[in-house]
């Protein structure tokens, strides 16, 4: 009998022991599993964190771009007048004022000269219009591409008098200049474009390169006019070509 009752004392510290081990196995799965959790959640957080920063930094750059993007087409707006002699006036929104050589703008502005005045004036992409005395001129902003900073066409227009126009390498069929209805768009070279706005006619003299004039009502209609060759017009009428006498001109 007391052989049985230590049989069955082993046998019970046996299961007690081995319930025993089964509990720690459960616990240590149990730590193991929130260890895991937990690292899990510190990854998690890790990983957002970094995406978050990642995010931040993409949003800094792409408006850094932005910026400079738009400090960049800010300036492609801008002309200059790099000289001028005699009494010379312009005006924006406001009164006629005196102006002096090195004047930036960047929107709408009216030049006017007035006897031995003399003016010039330089457009983004190199081309220069050269009003001469008793003319008036309205040289507008350039016209930028929507999606990336670059000049696609620049516009002045002659209210009376005269204007010089000298086309730049980089600035080849950019330029219109307007003048009664009627529109020179130098493809190169040196121009001039006289406008009589009494009389409402005027001329475009072509000292040397290529020029297209054609009127606002049909621009589909166009005239090529060459080296030594002029075009006269009036009311939006344009004649055809004949030869010129450059040199009667004042090329400067």
């Amino acid at each position: 009998m007391a052989k049985q009752w230590h049989q069955l004392e082993r046998l019970d510290h046996k299961s007690l022991k081995k319930l025993q081990q089964e509990r720690e196995k459960a616990l240590q799965a149990q730590k193991a599993e929130a260890e895991r959790k937990r690292l899990l959640i510190t990854i998690g957080a890790v990983l957002a964190v970094i995406i978050c920063i990642a995010i931040f930094l993409v949003i800094l750059r792409n408006r850094a771009a932005e910026r400079a993007f738009k400090a960049e087409r800010a300036q492609l707006l801008f002309a200059s007048v790099t000289d001028l002699s005699g009494k010379v006036l312009a005006k924006s929104l406001g009164d006629w004022e005196i102006i002096d050589k090195g004047l930036r703008f960047d929107q709408e502005y009216t030049f006017k000269t007035e006897k031995e005045g003399f003016l010039v004036i330089e457009l983004q992409r190199k081309n220069m219009l050269k009003l001469l005395p008793e003319s008036e001129l309205v040289v507008f902003p350039p016209t930028l591409e929507d999606k990336e900073n670059r000049v696609i066409g620049e516009l002045a227009v002659l209210n009376r008098g005269e204007v010089t126009v000298s086309i730049a390498l980089d600035g080849r069929e950019l330029l219109e200049v307007e003048a009664g209805g009627v529109v020179a768009l130098g493809a190169s070279g040196l121009y001039k474009v006289l406008y009589n706005h009494q009389k409402k006619s005027g001329e475009v003299v072509v000292k040397n390169g290529l020029v297209e004039v054609f009127s606002r009502r049909s621009p589909e209609k166009r005239v090529k006019v060459s080296g030594f060759y002029k075009v006269t017009f009036q009311e939006g009428q344009i004649a055809n070509p004949t030869q010129a006498s450059v040199i009667q001109y004042d090329w400067r």
